[in-house]
């Protein structure tokens, strides 16, 4: 499994242009609910430090709280309404659940010589109840950040847009392809529960937003790392990496595709 561990993307463009935006900050309807993710997020790093020899664990009850409000989907993403200028503030939402994600899948694999791929393996299947509710935070997160940075980019004109072509927007991409290849472990190991697996349902239902943030290439890869359709039995499970395919096959190349494509 192909699982990179640097989760300090999505799509963070929003980082790299706030200076010719206005504030990034949300309402003040919005900030109670931004507010509590900050806090959770800042909880969760507590809990961490207090026992820097173990994570988090979704079944214990503080930190399935902590866990539940990183990974409330509709809280702070479908009941919020974000400008291009709040770009930035979603951005550190997800930037919080992609770091706990992280701290996951990193957790003891960090060795003098180098990560540790098969510690990257074990904590995947090990923490898999816990990313089973960040991760599908990040797809929807990311999702959500594409049809705004498209209208930031429109604010922008060419020549601005163009010099964006920075390494936050490739981190994104990493990201997405990080989760595509996440799912394609369910197909090789039946170890990996309905909760996680859940995430292939999601990824369809998101894929043709997601390709709008690929380059052509890396919708290619997004397709490499699922099996081939032809090795899957008919049923829910080839649908939803049929629907994946016709996304990433779509060749129209635009907007954050071609500022992911390189000069």
């Amino acid at each position: 499994m192909s699982m990179g561990l640097r989760w300090r993307s999505g799509l963070a463009i929003g980082a790299m242009v706030l200076a010719a935006l206005a504030p990034s900050f949300a309402g003040a309807a919005s900030a109670p609910a931004l507010a509590a993710h900050a806090e959770a997020g800042r909880a969760f790093d507590a809990l961490r430090a207090a026992q820097p020899g173990r994570m988090p664990r979704l079944a214990e009850a503080e930190a399935g709280t902590l866990l539940r409000v990183l990974g409330d989907a509709p809280r702070f993403l479908d009941d919020m309404n974000y400008t291009p200028a709040e770009l930035g503030v979603l951005s550190d939402l997800c930037d919080r659940n992609k770091a706990a994600i992280t701290a996951y899948i990193s957790f003891g694999a960090v060795q003098p010589s180098g990560i540790d791929a098969s510690v990257v393996v074990r904590n995947v299947l090990e923490f898999q109840d816990e990313l089973a509710v960040l991760q599908p935070f990040l797809a929807r997160c990311i999702a959500r950040q594409v049809p705004i940075a498209e209208a930031m980019l429109r604010q922008m004109g060419e020549r601005q847009a163009s010099q964006l072509r920075l390494g936050g927007l490739k981190r994104s991409q990493t990201s997405l392809l990080q989760l595509y290849a996440g799912i394609a472990t369910c197909f090789s190991d039946p170890r990996f529960g309905p909760a996680y697996c859940g995430l292939l349902d999601l990824m369809a239902e998101l894929a043709p937003v997601h390709a709008r943030a690929l380059p052509l290439a890396s919708r290619t890869m997004a397709i490499r790392l699922l099996p081939p359709l032809q090795q899957l039995p008919a049923g829910p499970q080839r649908e939803a990496v049929q629907r994946i395919v016709d996304a990433m096959s779509d060749d129209r190349c635009t907007a954050l595709c071609l500022l992911g494509t390189a000069p």
